[in-house]
């Protein structure tokens, strides 16, 4: 039988990371008061940032605000003190009994509003609703977060998305920004591979200018044996889903994958917290129940990062479970950093190795090696309007997914939070149904 995806935080790991995550905006506002320098960002690999001093990155979604913001601080001492996990265990157990507004405040709807908010303070800044919801969400956090960001890192994903370009062509009005270009290819190609390693000095320029401290070879390689060490934890539990199990569900999932964009703004904090979950879903999970084979329907998700936040729930109510894999498929698929010799090359070399190198295809790859990985029964394509680079590869990946899985797709819109709720349900039940 599939957990509540609220059980997943009765573990003491989890909890840590949910509770720092919803802590971001306060951490952050107060570590820019004790003068750290504030870098934003939306996409790995913002972990460079921790090589100088005095200097966090911050993943800018991350500085959303929750409802019921005056419980956190009592629920983070709750929470040091383990005593927190004994509550929502006891909640859990007694949902149908009490209500309680700190747990209620992580329903559907309430999380549905958080990026809506989000959303319209974008709109009010007057940002371009015609983009994706991702780049309204940041520009929102962005705008909403203004006096403590000191530098917008990016480029990444610009290169090749035009939504993402005007996104930091907008925020270069107000805060200044650094632009990574890193074209397509791998490091076969020595220009390109110059390329990138120009590209890296001229950051740590921009890094050691802003942080007022040098940039070392020997920080930056402290910064890479952390990387590795969470991209090893990250492959070891991607072993579950690749066997069948589900130690951890879609909203794990989301908070995981979005914590590893900026480390928690404390790559030792999220590192432990990684670790301590493996162990936890050791002990909690002796005989982890096998999904696949107690016939529960597992659907992968693939397309433009982003869906509802109701959509989790809905699968699960329909008896099915939805995976957002894409992070764990990159940290199998991608080598370690290496830490001896020349950190700039090692570290340029390692960002072509995550590099697109054919456009949509690497991407179609990715998901259609995922979902034979862990043996799906079926796809959800996320067809997140305004998105021009994955939303047209959904032909190809459908024409891909019948001729060489035989499992089912489905495509769905999504473009702000909340939008066509019941059209939704009804059709994500009628699909789990015909699977049966």
């Amino acid at each position: 039988m599939i957990n509540h995806q609220i059980e997943d935080f009765s573990m003491q790991s989890m909890l840590d990371l949910g509770i720092k995550y919803i802590l971001g905006p306060s951490k952050i506002a107060n570590a820019h008061k004790r003068g750290k320098k504030i870098v934003g960002g939306f996409l790995p690999p913002m972990q460079l940032v921790f090589a100088a001093k005095n200097t966090l990155p911050v993943f800018l979604p991350r500085l959303a605000r929750f409802p019921y913001e005056q419980y956190y601080g009592v629920a983070h001492v709750f929470n040091r003190l383990h005593i927190l996990r004994h509550f929502i265990r006891y909640y859990i157990q007694n949902e149908d009994r009490m209500s309680n507004a700190f747990i209620d405040s992580f329903n559907r709807d309430e999380f549905s509003r958080i990026f809506i908010n989000l959303i319209n303070v974008a709109e009010k800044a007057e940002f371009y609703m015609d983009t994706c919801v991702q780049t309204r969400i940041c520009y929102g956090a962005f705008m909403r977060n203004l006096p403590i960001i000191d530098l917008i890192m990016g480029g990444f994903e610009g290169n090749y998305c035009v939504h993402f370009a005007k996104f930091y062509e907008r925020i270069s009005k107000n805060k200044p920004i650094f632009y990574l270009e890193k074209p397509y290819g791998d490091s076969s190609n020595p220009h390109l591979l110059d390329l990138v390693i120009s590209e890296l000095n001229r950051f740590i320029t921009t890094l050691e200018n802003l942080s007022g401290s040098t940039i070392t070879d020997s920080r930056l390689r402290k910064v890479a044996i952390i990387n590795n060490e969470i991209r090893s934890y990250l492959r070891e539990l991607y072993q579950y889903y690749i066997k069948g199990y589900v130690p951890i569900h879609t909203a794990g999932l989301f908070l995981i994958s979005g914590s590893y964009v900026d480390f928690l703004s404390d790559p030792k904090y999220y590192r432990n917290s990684l670790r301590n979950l493996l162990n936890e879903i050791r002990r909690k999970h002796k005989n982890l129940p096998n999904y696949h084979k107690e016939n529960i329907t597992r659907v992968v998700v693939a397309g433009s990062p982003g869906i509802d936040p109701s959509v989790p729930a809905i699968f699960e109510d329909n008896n099915a479970v939805l995976l957002y894999l894409d992070l764990f498929e990159s940290c199998i698929l991608n080598p370690s950093i290496k830490i001896s010799g020349d950190m700039i090359e090692n570290y340029a070399k390692y960002l072509l190795y995550l590099n697109i190198q054919k456009g949509i295809q690497d991407l179609i790859d990715v998901w259609m090696s995922i979902a034979k990985r862990i043996q799906a029964d079926a796809i959800l394509f996320s067809h997140v309007w305004g998105c021009r680079f994955t939303t047209p590869a959904f032909r190809k990946m459908k024409d891909r997914v019948t001729e060489e899985l035989e499992i089912p797709i489905i495509p769905l819109d999504f473009y702000s939070p909340g939008d066509n709720i019941g059209q939704i349900k009804t059709r994500i039940g009628a699909f789990i149904e015909m699977l049966k």
